[in-house]
């Protein structure tokens, strides 16, 4: 709604006025916070399926550490962001790079099957880069 001189009104009078691109960098940011949670589950479903290979006894327990560590640093970046710190954003790109990259280099050395997963691995992480970038940028 505008008032006959053309500026912008809030809706609701009682509320203090906001910019109108508060709404679109918020968005970014959930986007962000999306990737980054997504990322968290992916390898929360690693581990789920590492930790079936050390109940059957065909893994050692220690395969374990860095997806861990991996779900605890995308879970805590992600609500980070959720939450609007732009640090945290710029943060999670290089996780996301160094996690697309990773996923490359294993991609071109594994069975089809694990060729897959790295593929869904590299989507989440170029939506991530992406919109972790364009977030952190808007601040």
């Amino acid at each position: 709604m505008t008032v006959p001189g053309g500026s912008p009104v809030d809706p609701n009078p009682y509320q203090p006025p906001r910019a109108p691109d508060d709404e679109g960098r918020r968005n970014l940011f959930v986007l962000a916070a999306v990737g980054a949670f997504l990322a968290s589950l992916y390898w929360a479903l690693v581990t789920a399926l590492l930790a079936f290979g050390i109940a059957k006894g065909s893994m050692e327990g220690t395969a374990l550490i860095l997806p861990v560590v991996l779900v605890a640093m995308y879970a805590s970046r992600g609500y980070r962001i959720w939450k609007g710190d732009a640090d945290a954003a710029r943060g999670i790109l290089w996780l996301h790079g160094l996690g697309m990259v990773m996923a490359v280099i294993h991609m071109t050395s594994g069975a089809a099957q694990v060729a897959a997963l790295h593929g869904v691995k590299i989507a989440i992480h170029i939506f991530g880069l992406i919109t972790a970038y364009l977030a952190q940028r808007s601040r």
